[in-house]
Formats: structure tokens, sequence, C-alpha cells
């Protein structure tokens, strides 16, 4: 079982599935006041179905708790932060082996820090990489240092990357792997009047980074980003409809088309009122999309919605009360179970 040959066979058997049958979600859960790693998953494919949730719980010695950045390939990265700075560490979820910690992580001292993370494959290396950016004030009339910093599986420090642009905020989640590359969206550029939200992706193998234009008119406040059939999405949420565009070929954002533009009421929800959120998850080989539906009100009610993206309709199903509330999050991670080592 742990034969490389064997473990990427194991590996792209999975991921040839359809992503309905194979994938699991997986999201942080905080116990108390002590911070530990707790993580809860389930099948996607049991959404449809029983909706049993597996919870397991990760220790790590009394060390701080981790949140979770992302998984690639079965593998999860968290990340701690401590006193000096920031560590990372990967863990198998399906094996239960769990890395070192890596060497700790430090940015300029000042007196305020917004930071992302992101985490991916390396397929030149054969290697799992972590990009840590961070905006800092220096002080009240300096304005923020933007910062890139790289870490890979098993080595000995953080490496700084080199002509990174500078950032005028950061987005709430962290990047999207795809092939390679990890994405985000963010505004660039160090005054309002001059900056521009899009997409920028790094590249793990030269550990570059490259910017990419968004859709005509997309609003940075309410734009995701997510990966679905190794072709990267973005999406918005407006509370009144959702609209869902793929880019046909990644690294050229003139092909963007839109999949996906439909009206709350196409669901029967009140737009507003309700104050839904609809959270696409994965999309299955035939192209329907899977997506989560919670409104946030005092009875929190839970929606599986499945869309049919070529005809427009919908199968929607009702999550029986309290069987779901523990799992989703903004901060869901989806991901395929595998025999890869974490280090």
């Amino acid at each position: 079982m742990s034969d490389p040959y064997f473990i990427k066979l194991h590996l792209s058997k999975f991921a040839a599935k359809d992503d309905l049958e194979h994938l699991q979600l997986m999201k942080n859960v905080c116990l108390g006041s002590i911070p530990e790693i707790h993580m809860e998953s389930c099948d996607v494919s049991s959404l449809f179905h029983s909706l049993q949730i597996e919870t397991f719980l990760f220790d790590f010695e009394n060390m701080p708790g981790y949140h979770l950045v992302g998984s690639c390939n079965g593998l999860h990265c968290g990340v701690s932060e401590i006193p000096e700075g920031y560590r990372v560490c990967f863990w198998n979820k399906a094996t239960r082996v769990i890395s070192r910690e890596s060497p700790t992580l430090s940015f300029s001292l000042g007196i305020g820090r917004r930071k992302m993370f992101g985490f991916g494959y390396d397929p030149s290396s054969d290697k799992y990489k972590v990009v840590a950016i961070a905006l800092t004030m220096l002080s009240l009339d300096v304005f923020e240092k933007t910062e890139m910093k790289f870490y890979g599986a098993g080595d000995s420090s953080w490496r700084n990357l080199k002509g990174f642009p500078v950032l005028w905020t950061l987005p709430k989640v962290d990047g999207v792997y795809l092939s390679g590359t990890l994405n985000w969206v963010v505004i660039k550029g160090k005054e309002t009047i001059h900056s521009e939200i899009v997409i920028i992706y790094v590249d793990l193998e030269k550990e570059t980074c490259r910017s990419l234009f968004l859709p005509d008119d997309f609003c940075f406040f309410d734009t995701n980003i997510g990966v679905f059939r190794d072709s990267l999405c973005v999406w918005q949420d407006s509370n009144t409809h959702l609209g869902l565009w793929q880019m046909r070929k990644f690294g050229d954002d003139k092909s963007w088309i839109q999949l996906i533009n439909f009206s709350y009421l196409h669901l029967n929800i009140r737009p507003y009122e309700e104050k839904s959120m609809i959270l696409p998850l994965c999309m299955s080989n035939n192209g329907d999309f899977f997506m989560l539906k919670f409104t946030r009100n005092a009875d929190d009610e839970y929606q599986t919605i499945l869309y049919n993206q070529r005809d427009g309709k919908s199968q929607v199903s009702v999550v029986p009360s309290g069987s779901f509330r523990t799992l989703l999050w903004r901060n869901l991670k989806i991901f395929t179970e595998s025999l890869v080592i974490p280090y």
C-alpha cells in the first residue's frame, strides 16, 4: 500500500469515477473554548439517502488548533497560529497518517495582518506545496506590504516569491487547486481608483504568478471560485439568483461561458426575506450540478439541489431537521480519499 505506483494507480481510478459517487465533504468544528482540530465529513452520495455524518478527531498533542486550508489528492493541509508565526501540517484521513509540522512561517512585523493560504500538488517534483500570502500594515501612515511564501512537504524552510503583485484586499476563502496551480479572486492594486478585480493563479512548479480577468460585471464581494470536473469556475449568489461561469480553457480568460443562471424563484425561494445561500459543490459526469441550499432563519432549513444545466430542471430534496446542521459551513472542503503519504 505504500508503493508509489500503487498509490497513483489507486488515485487515478478514484478520480475517473463520477464526482457524485466518490467525493466527500469536510469542515472544521469548534469544540468548546479549547482549540483542537476536530473534523466532520460525509459522502456526497449519502446526502441523497441517509445523511450519515462520520466524525473523527485529530490529536496534535496539545498544539494550538488547526484551520483546514485545503485538500488535494486525498491529503489535507491545516495551518496553526503560534506566537512566533504559523506552522502547517499534512494528514491523510483514510490512512490516519500525519506529517511532521513545518518550520515556522513568519511575515514582516506590523500593527495588523490579513492572510490566506492555498494547498496543492506539483506534479513535476511529485511534492505537495503550501502557498501563504499576507498583507501587513507596517504603521498607520504606511500602506500594507504584500508577501508570498512557498513551502513544500519535507522542506527545511519557507521560500519567498519575488515579483508578486501588490494586493488591495484578500478574499475570505483559501485558494483552489487545479492542474498544478492555486487560484484566488482578489483586488489588485494599491489604490481603489486604480485597482481591478482579477483571478491570480500561482504555478506550483515555476513558483510564478499571473492574473486572469473575470467575466464582465463581476463584484468582488459576491464572487466565489471553485473547480468542477477539472475546470475553473466562478459564481455569484446575489440572494435573488445564482450565476455560474466556466473557463473552458484554463489560462485563457476569453474562454468564459455561462453554465448556470437561475432565479431563486425557480426553486421557490423567497429572495432576501429568507436570506438563503446556494453553494455549488460538484459536477457529475453528465453535467448535472450538485448544490446545497441553506436558509439563515430561526429553523436553519437545508436542502440538496441537483440542477440539470442543460434543460434548467432541478431535483430539490428537503434535509431532515438537525441531521445536516453541523456539516454545512462556508469553508467546506470537498475531497476524494486516497493512500497518498503526507510527506
